[in-house]
């Protein structure tokens, strides 16, 4: 299962060209590697968390996509998505959510 919409346009966004790839390919490996029996919504929360504690830099992305597989809590709660809150902060960070075709 790949990433959501609104996930690669926040890639694509922070992550201009080959950059955004590489990105999307890890943040792709590490949800589906962590979550065998999430649903996409936990997926995707994921996704964001890792790239909103990487704010735009591949050094930071790489230190959070270690730390989310040491233990994806720690993401979540670096990245203010660990509180009943977090569908609106999601919502504010990267837009509303898209269907996917």
């Amino acid at each position: 299962m790949g990433l959501t919409v609104r996930v690669e346009r926040r890639i694509a966004e922070d992550f201009p060209g080959r950059e955004g790839e590489v990105v999307g390919d890890l943040l792709t490996e590490l949800v589906n590697h962590l979550t065998d029996r999430g649903d996409q919504e936990d997926k995707e929360r994921i996704a964001a968390a890792t790239l909103l504690c990487g704010q735009g830099r591949v050094d930071r992305l790489l230190d959070a996509v270690q730390l989310a597989k040491e233990d994806w809590r720690d993401v979540l709660v670096g990245a203010g998505l660990a509180e009943a809150g977090w569908r609106e902060r999601l919502e504010a960070d990267f837009g509303p959510a898209v269907a996917s075709g």
